[in-house]
C-alpha cells in the first residue's frame, strides 16, 4: 500500500473519529445535505520542519452519496476555489458522508480562515450549496514538533495514538494511556506492531496534528 493511499485512509479514520468528539441546511434540491464538518490537518515530517496543512471538508447527506459527482469549495474571504471530481465517501452510524481530505493552499500561502461556500453536484448536474465557518489558530504553522506537546497542553488538546502492523493496517487507535507511553509499552502490548503515530485533537476535533511515524521494534524499545 502506497503512502498516499495510507494517508487518505488514515485521514478518513481520523475524520470519522473527530465527528464523535464534536449545521447547515439547504433547499430540497438534490443532493440533500444535512450537516457539514471540517478538519484542518497539520502533518509533521520531522523535528526541524514546520508542518504542512490541508483541509478536510465533508457533508452528510440524506440522499445517496454515490450519485455525487463533484464538489466546488470556495473561500468567500479570499476567492480561493477548489474543484474536485474524486470525492471520498464514508459512512458514520446511519449517515453517509462525501467530501475531500487533501485541500491545500497555493505554495507559501495559508489555508484561509472564515466563511466557505460548498457546492455539491450530482450525476444530473443538480446542486446544493451550503456555507461553513472554518476557524483555526494560524500560529500552528510556526509550531515545530518539539513544541507541539506544550502547545497542545495550552489548548487542551487530546493525545491519541495509532499503531500499525507491517502491512500498514491500523491495529489500534485510541487514547495515549499510561500503558502506551513508551515504545516498550507498545511492543509489549502489540507484538505485531511495526510503527505508530501520535495524533493530537484540538478545538473540538476541528484541528488535527499528525506526528511522523515512529518504528516499534525491540531495538528501539531497548534504547528507551
Amino acid at each position: 500500500m502506497g503512502s498516499t493511499l495510507s494517508k487518505t485512509k488514515i485521514t478518513l479514520f481520523l475524520f470519522a473519529a473527530a465527528l464523535i468528539l464534536l449545521f447547515s441546511s439547504c433547499s430540497q434540491n438534490t443532493p440533500e445535505l444535512t450537516t457539514t464538518d471540517y478538519s484542518v490537518i497539520f502533518d509533521y515530517d520531522g523535528e526541524d520542519n514546520p508542518p504542512t496543512a490541508r483541509l478536510s471538508i465533508f457533508a452528510s447527506s440524506a440522499s445517496d452519496v454515490r450519485r455525487y459527482e463533484r464538489i466546488r469549495i470556495t473561500s468567500l474571504e479570499t476567492g480561493l476555489c477548489w474543484e474536485a471530481d474524486n470525492l471520498t465517501r464514508l459512512e458514520s452510524e446511519d449517515l453517509q458522508w462525501a467530501g475531500c481530505t487533501n485541500l491545500v493552499a497555493p505554495e507559501n500561502e495559508e489555508l484561509p480562515s472564515g466563511q466557505y461556500e460548498i457546492t455539491y453536484f450530482n450525476a444530473d448536474e443538480k446542486e446544493c450549496t451550503v456555507n461553513l465557518d472554518v476557524h483555526y489558530d494560524l500560529g500552528l504553522y510556526d509550531v515545530l514538533l518539539s513544541g507541539l506537546a506544550d502547545y497542545m497542553a495550552e489548548k487542551r488538546g487530546i493525545e491519541k495514538i495509532a499503531v500499525y502492523d507491517k502491512q500498514h493496517i491500523m491495529i489500534y487507535f485510541g487514547d495515549r494511556t499510561e500503558e502506551l507511553k513508551t515504545t516498550r509499552d507498545i511492543w509489549n502490548r502489540y507484538k505485531e506492531a511495526e510503527y505508530y503515530q501520535v495524533i493530537w485533537y484540538a478545538a473540538n476535533g476541528t484541528v488535527l496534528c499528525i506526528e511522523p511515524e515512529k518504528p516499534v521494534t525491540p531495538e528501539m524499545a531497548d534504547q528507551e
